[in-house]
């Protein structure tokens, strides 16, 4: 399809870590793209040619380490794919991940909707299983940055995460709206 967007380029900067996780969201990005485009319906040798095209300079010299038992072996994508990751060493630090996770907390000028995107994102690598949800749920409890809303959080019982964000977002909402009228009616008291 022509609407369908390529990734760009793997770019490979950073530790092995970043390099390895720049790797992982290229390769959804590029698995994506196979879709949307409709090249996962090509020949293989097709997907593994359009993978070593829009890897990049970077990524390719990568696939140049590379050695084959076979040249079919180079056109298969499945075996390119599984190559790199084990060039970048994608194996799951589930230890890593949750640490990353349970450390993260609000930062300052963050809306209640990034911060909640950035702890979903965070867990998909905890393998947290049935308590995903809790456990994000509690990490705004714990993270977040206003105290009263907190304190509210804390005594609302039967707390899930659908309410905990409705609850932070209110009174986001609130004091974005206190804000704006106390900015509007102090330059009308001005005049």
């Amino acid at each position: 399809m022509e609407h369908a967007r390529p990734p760009s380029e793997l770019r490979l900067e950073g530790s092995s870590v970043s390099r390895a996780d720049a790797w992982k969201k290229w390769k959804i990005q590029f698995n994506l793209f196979l879709k949307a485009s409709g090249v996962h319906k090509e020949e293989e040798c097709v997907q593994a040619s359009l993978l070593i095209n829009l890897v990049g300079p970077e990524g390719f010299d990568v696939y140049e380490t590379f050695t084959f038992k076979s040249e079919k072996e180079k056109d298969d994508v499945a075996i390119l794919l599984k190559k790199f990751d084990e060039y970048f060493g994608v194996k799951q630090n589930i230890t890593l991940a949750r640490y990353n996770f349970f450390m993260r907390n609000q930062e300052i000028g963050e809306s209640i909707n990034q911060y909640v995107t950035a702890l979903k994102l965070l867990s998909k690598n905890c393998d947290f299983k049935i308590l995903e949800e809790e456990l994000i749920r509690d990490r705004i409890v714990c993270g977040i940055k206003n105290t009263t809303v907190r304190d509210r959080l804390l005594r609302t019982e039967d707390l899930t995460l659908e309410r905990t964000i409705n609850i932070c977002q209110v009174d986001e909402i609130s004091n974005d709206s206190s804000r704006l009228l106390e900015s509007r009616g102090g330059a009308q008291w001005e005049l």
